[in-house]
């Protein structure tokens, strides 16, 4: 029987999230973190209109592609382990038994804060696209995701380098870059809490068997 969500949190509490899943969490997490620093980097540039100013924004656009080619490096390389490992059918196994709605009822005293709690949100998506398509689909679909994402972020470095809408601010290409990185994290972190469950339990069910 799977762990229910209380069982989840507390072993949360005892074990940590798995190190490799933590690891991708937090490059994940810190993309949003990168683009807020950003904004604030363009427009000091765009106010001050120093060079010094300019390079700092580009140094953090380069640091923003580096950290997306970091996490999408790691999810290649953990569909290579676990295809030759046969592990992805495992965990999904784990996922097909879950109610998803009690899981997310019994998480609400944690997350459920907001009237729209998208931590919450994003677990029930997550769980009910991987019961439906797959853990390893999961993964290929987010990997399709930040690819859109380093696009952007390519886009918005050479509209910064073209000095692009300076006329106001932000300009549009930089409200459309922050607004999408900053969901990076509601994604791409909260989907920690899937993998995490999925592992540890069947962690839990092979030392049982």
């Amino acid at each position: 029987m799977p762990p229910t969500g209380a069982q989840f949190m507390q072993g949360i509490a005892e074990r940590g999230i798995p190190d490799q899943w933590q690891r991708l969490g937090w490059v994940l997490a810190y993309d949003g973190a990168i683009s807020t620093h950003l904004v604030r980097a363009v427009q000091e540039a765009h106010e001050s209109g120093s060079a010094e100013a300019r390079d700092a924004a580009l140094r953090l656009f380069d640091e923003k592609q580096d950290n997306l080619a970091e996490a999408r490096q790691f999810i290649a390389s953990k569909l290579d382990e676990y295809d030759a490992s046969e592990r992805w059918a495992k965990l999904d196994a784990v996922i097909r038994e879950v109610d998803v709605d009690q899981l997310v009822d019994e998480l609400r005293p944690h997350f459920g804060f907001h009237p729209f709690p998208i931590v919450l949100e994003s677990f029930k998506f997550n769980i009910n696209y991987i019961r439906e398509h797959g853990f390893r689909t999961f993964y290929t679909m987010t990997d399709a995701y930040l690819t859109e994402i380093e696009k952007m972020t390519r886009e918005g470095r050479a509209a910064f380098e073209a000095r692009e809408g300076e006329q106001h601010f932000p300009p549009f290409w930089l409200f459309k870059l922050d607004l999408n990185s900053i969901e990076v994290p509601t994604h791409c972190d909260i989907c920690r809490l899937a993998i995490t469950y999925a592992e540890r339990a069947l962690e839990d069910a092979e030392q049982a068997g």
